[in-house]
Parts: structure tokens; C-alpha cells; sequence
């Protein structure tokens, strides 16, 4: 049903753009960050990350297909570490949302990680984005803690 295929550094460049773009979406929305800084701190966040794009070692970049077609549908990021991974980023298109491809897509990457024998996936999900939330538990992720922030120095504290 879907298919990764390793980003090139053509790829990453069109990845790059829409990573700090949502993810600057949810710091203004999970953060109360302004435009501005949102993008800035998800610009900086991604090139610390990856400083060699798809070829940073221990990361995993992958476009998603939906049956060997051409277009990208997607996006999935994985670090490995000695004995887990982590979903760093998942991000599928919103016109291919809802069609059982962001199912396909994690069992999928399921696959590939259990094949070089990492037996545990972690990832973080966004307290406001349910339907994700919803998805991971409906494949057997389960909520092991809570990342929490505080806003210190500034009028938007709470």
C-alpha cells in the first residue's frame, strides 16, 4: 500500500521547508511562540539535527509513496539508537490523510527498523493533534509520560 524511499538531498530540501513550517505551527499553537521565533527555533531545530541532511548518521529520512507512484504522499524521520528508535517527524500530506496510509506508512517503517533488530519505537505526539494520538494507539503505541514546558521571563508565562 505504501512505500519509503530514502531521501535524496533534492528531497530534503522540499522536506526541510515543510518541517519548519508545521513544526513552527505547533510551537505557535502548543508554545504561544510568536511567527517569528517559532520559525526560527524550528529552522534551527532541523539543521542542528540533521547537519548532513539525509545523510546525518543514526537518521533515517524517507519519502512516502502510496503504491509505487511517483508523487510523495509523505514524509518519515527515524533516529536509531543502539536498541530503539524514535519518530522524530511523520507527516503526511492533508489530501492523502485518513485513507489508512499513515497506517500503512508506520507499519511499514515498523518493518525496516525491526529488520536491523531494533525491537522498540518511541515517538512524541502533540497534546492538541488527537486523531494522531488516536492512530498510534490504535497500532500499539502507548503513552509512557508527558513532556511538559514552562515559559520562563516572559508575559506569556502561565
Amino acid at each position: 500500500m505504501v512505500n519509503l524511499k530514502k531521501m535524496s538531498a533534492g528531497e530534503f530540501a522540499a522536506y526541510r521547508q515543510c518541517f519548519i513550517l508545521e513544526y513552527a505551527q505547533d510551537l505557535q499553537d502548543s508554545r504561544g511562540y510568536d511567527a517569528e521565533k517559532a520559525r526560527a527555533i524550528a529552522t534551527q531545530s532541523i539543521d542542528i539535527a540533521l547537519p548532513q541532511g539525509p545523510d546525518t548518521a543514526e537518521n533515517s529520512l524517507w519519502c512516502i509513496h502510496a503504491d509505487n507512484t511517483e508523487p510523495v504522499i509523505g514524509y518519515l524521520w527515524v533516529v536509531f539508537n543502539k536498541h530503539s528508535a524514535w519518530v522524530s517527524d511523520f507527516f503526511l500530506l492533508p489530501a492523502w490523510r485518513g485513507l489508512g496510509l499513515g497506517k500503512a506508512s508506520l507499519l511499514e517503517m515498523e518493518a525496516v527498523v525491526a529488520a536491523v533488530g531494533i525491537n522498540e519505537v518511541g515517538l512524541r505526539v502533540a497534546v492538541n493533534n488527537q486523531s494522531a494520538k488516536a492512530l498510534y494507539e490504535k497500532i500499539g503505541f502507548q503513552t509512557t509520560g508527558f513532556n511538559m514546558n514552562k515559559i520562563l521571563n516572559s508575559d506569556r508565562q502561565k
